[in-house]
């Protein structure tokens, strides 16, 4: 071979061994590079599910605070003052809002309290919502920016909020949630909180720019693990759109993963991606430059001593080729170990990452031991168990802590104790730091490995399950000394008691006690062991009653009832049965049953009932006689009247004073004779069902100003003054206005009636939320500035032809007035009430529903004379 030629091999192998060997390090240097890109994947999503389980305890802390301000002040929380203290420029929070839980029935209200009604997203515009059964709209929202929820958005539409909303009231705590708006380009993600029993709900709304920022406090030393890996995150519930994206801008990566991470943070399954920035291929390291040049150099001196060497003789070039060939064995030796050694730190750190992972979550007792039997490792869990650290644990014999695994015997170490004892759970004792001997249930497994093996024991504490057992056994022990205390008291229980009583299973008699025999005239061997049929009037009574009875017995209640029953000498007598099951759970264990006669009772409310019925027949005659006269005594008086006014009118065109004053007396005293009339068949009209009420929706402003109008006048009389208050100016209600006026001019004429000169009379008309039932109620006031009522007479004045004593000195009045009032308010299904006021005075209150109920509004008035009757 020329030189030229074996130039010319050389440098090609010298190259062909550098581009190998250029490979071989850029494919560890990717490798590494990878690995690291991994492991910043790890940091970034680690890092990521701390800040979002961080945003959750903050706002779990926030929901806290605001229900302990709220039960200290009892006010609402304040949105403007928390968005202060929480929508920083530093904060991941992107917004505030509260969320309320709405019924149908609360709807209207809620759209009167925020002026708007409850709204759904449909094709990206605001729709009314539809009739549902429970609606979740947002209360109030800040800031007001573009990413502000619009007040009245039912969240309970969108995707899978409600679950989560229900999610967070059910568990009591913040839930993450991700909704996905319309035109909307990421999903949103907002945190759920529950306040309280009202149904409130706090929402925070979290920027994922921030989330994915680094930090201020980011170094050189500890850099952001998100600027060099791209970080995406799903939720299970949609998996085809991320949520989480640390570089938005970019496309959609279309590789493998550098590594996946699943966490469950705020009720949320999220699974977490690392994929690189880019896809260019790394360059060779400068350390991979220097082996390059190093090897080189090696290369370009083995071509000179090889040129020498060819130079010099052939023995060279052999000696040459085998030192070439010894270096590329070398080399591959080289890779060989590298890929080895790589794989082995991985499998070491995967392994031990899930053994400290294994030791540390479970919540059972976990003890390693090697093959002597001493303790190499412990988990948290048996720490706490055995009462002290683990490192104090640790290197410890194992028999000192669990005797069942140690042998005096000599020869028996505690590999031979182990193989007989893996495989089944036992029974031990383990001997804590107190020096108290706990019992425990151990399993005991061996784990071979390729260079070593050692064995698992798992304890759990069974103290309960012990104290259980011996629990048991005493109470079986003492069962049957109960039963048979239990009989005897029964027995006794039966003969002591006065009242007749028995002990019945499957309606057959199966003990009585003397009273039960005497009661029904009957021996004790013609009831024992006999059916319960003969003592009832006729097969279908004792069906009847069985049916009715024993179905309330299986319930676990004490039954009541009466029937007739018949005596062993055929005589019937009406008893009262009291009865109750031993044990409703077991109907077979009977029933025991308590018998009363009450015979003469019942006669004697036969008789009662009778005089009652007479009683209401007399009462209703006389109501009947009383609204006929009424209207035989009206006709005469119009007359009367009419002739009064006609001679009042001659005597004043005769300018004669006296006789003037003649017939206004006579005109006085025919009105209130005439009101006298009216109140009286008013009254007989409601006493017998016979008031015709209009109820609908009218004007109750104008119906109390056209009362204190027609009142002024009378009221001038004496200087006194009627003020009209309604809140609003226009209220509008279902009454019926005739009525009503009849109301408030009796008031009035009674406050005109007490109330000094120069004094002032109020009247006030008013909404209020009804306190017993959901809607709106009105309450009407009359105040006025008389002497009051005594306290005594508060609620008698309502009664019919009674007044009060202040009324008796002067004041004049039939005593009907107030009654009539009642009547009317009650056919409104409302109430009036007096109490006097500071300093001196009275107030009559009247309230009824602002809307009746259009169902019976035809027999409301027959229905309210009845409930005041």
């Amino acid at each position: 071979m020329s030189r030229f030629t074996s130039v010319l091999i050389g440098a090609l192998l010298s190259i062909a061994l550098l581009s190998a060997e250029y490979w071989l390090l850029l494919d560890d240097d990717r490798s590494h590079e990878q690995q690291k890109e991994r492991h910043w994947g790890e940091l970034g999503s680690e890092l990521l599910a701390n800040r979002l389980q961080e945003m959750l305890d903050r706002t779990d802390l926030l929901a806290q605070s605001i229900i302990r301000q709220r039960h200290t002040t009892g006010n609402a929380p304040n949105l403007t003052e928390l968005a202060q203290g929480v929508l920083r420029d530093e904060s991941r929070f992107g917004g505030i809002g509260i969320i309320r839980k709405i019924t149908p029935e609360q709807r209207s209200a809620f759209e009167s309290g925020i002026a708007n009604s409850i709204r759904l997203l449909k094709d990206r515009h605001l729709v009314t919502s539809p009739s549902l059964p429970m609606y979740y709209p947002v209360e109030s929202y800040l800031p007001d920016d573009g990413n502000a929820l619009p007040q009245g958005l039912d969240l309970g539409s969108l995707d899978n909020a409600r679950r989560k909303m229900d999610q967070a009231r059910n568990r009591n705590q913040p839930m993450l949630m991700f909704t996905i708006l319309p035109g909307a380009a990421l999903p949103r993600m907002d945190i759920i909180a529950n306040l309280n029993d009202d149904g409130r709900m706090l929402l925070i709304n979290l920027r994922s720019d921030l989330l994915l920022q680094g930090s201020a406090a980011a170094t050189q030393d500890s850099p952001n693990p998100l600027q060099h890996v791209r970080l995406l995150g799903w939720s299970q519930d949609n998996p085809n759109v991320a949520v989480l994206d640390s570089h938005p801008l970019q496309a959609a990566p279309s590789g493998m993963p550098l590594m996946t991470m699943r966490r469950t943070i705020g009720g949320a399954d999220l699974l977490f991606a690392a994929y690189p920035l880019d896809d260019t291929s790394p360059a060779l390291s400068n350390q991979g430059y220097v082996i390059l040049g190093v090897t080189a150099l090696a290369l370009l001196l083995l071509l000179t001593l090889l040129q020498k060497q060819i130079a010099s003789g052939g023995g060279l070039r052999l000696l040459l080729r085998k030192q070439q060939q010894q270096l590329e064995m070398n080399n591959r030796a080289l890779r060989d170990q590298i890929t080895d050694r790589a794989n082995s730190e991985q499998a070491l750190a995967e392994s031990e990452a899930r053994q400290r992972a294994i030791l540390q979550a479970s919540s059972d007792a976990i003890v390693l031991i090697n093959r002597n039997g001493l303790i190499t490792q412990v988990n948290p869990a048996a720490a706490k168990l055995i009462g002290q650290t683990a490192e104090s644990i640790e290197h410890l014999p194992v028999g000192s802590l669990l005797a069942e695994l140690y042998s005096l015997t000599p020869g028996l170490n505690f590999e031979a104790i182990a193989n007989k004892r893996a495989g089944r759970p036992f029974e031990a004792h383990l001997l804590r730091s107190d020096n108290i001997q706990m019992p425990v249930e151990l399993s005991l497994s061996r784990v071979d490995m390729p260079d070593d093996s050692f064995y698992v024991a798992v304890c759990r504490d069974i103290t309960q399950r012990k104290e259980q057992e011996a629990a048991l056994i005493r109470l079986k022990n003492s069962l049957a000394e109960q039963v048979e205390v239990q009989s005897r008291q029964l027995s006794a229980l039966l003969e002591a008691s006065p009242m007749a009583m028995a002990y019945i299973v499957d309606r057959t008699l199966r003990q009585v006690n003397r009273a039960f025999l005497d009661l029904f005239e009957r021996t004790e061997e013609e009831v024992i062991g006999q059916s319960t049929l003969p003592y009832f009037e006729s097969k279908e009574q004792y069906e009847r009653t069985g049916r009715a009875l024993y179905s309330l017995l299986n319930d676990g209640k004490v039954v009541q009832t009466e029937v007739r029953l018949r005596t062993g000498h055929g005589k019937y007598m009406w008893c009262r049965l009291f009865g109750r099951a031993v044990n409703p759970s077991v109907p077979k264990l009977g029933t025991i049953w308590i018998y009363q006669d009450f015979s003469a009772q019942r006669e004697m409310e036969d008789a009662l009932r009778q005089a009652k019925i007479l009683a209401e027949e007399t009462s209703r005659a006389k109501t009947e006689f009383l609204a006929n006269m009424s209207h035989e005594l009206r006709t005469p008086m119009h007359a009367i009247l009419g002739f009064t006014e006609m001679g009042q009118s001659r005597a004043r065109q005769l300018q004669d004073e006296k006789l003037d004053q003649y017939f206004d007396r006579i005109n006085s005293s025919g009105n209130r004779l005439l009101q006298l009339l009216n109140d009286l068949l008013d009254l007989a009209k409601m006493e017998v069902g016979k008031m015709d009420y209009h109820i609908a929706p009218n004007d109750l402003t104008q119906c109390l100003r056209d009362a204190c109008d027609e009142m002024t006048p009378v009221a001038a009389r004496s200087q006194i003054k009627i003020y009209l208050y309604c809140t609003p100016e226009q209220l509008t209600a279902d009454i019926d206005a005739f009525r009503l006026g009849q109301v408030i001019r009796n008031l009035l004429s009674n406050a005109i009636k007490f109330s000094p000169p120069g004094e002032v009379i109020r009247v006030t008309a008013r909404l209020q939320q009804r306190a017993d039932s959901p809607g709106e109620e009105v309450l009407i006031s009359v105040e006025d500035a008389g002497p009051g009522i005594p306290a005594d007479e508060i609620e008698s004045i309502f009664g019919k032809f009674i007044q009060s004593s202040t009324t008796k000195t002067g004041a004049g009045g039939t005593g009907l007035g107030l009654a009539i009032c009642r009547e009317i308010i009650q056919a409104h299904q409302g109430a009036i009430q007096a109490e006097n006021i500071s300093p001196r005075g009275a107030a009559f209150t009247a309230t009824f529903p602002r809307r009746q109920d259009r169902v019976n509004q035809e027999d409301s008035g027959h229905d309210a004379q009845a409930a005041a009757r």
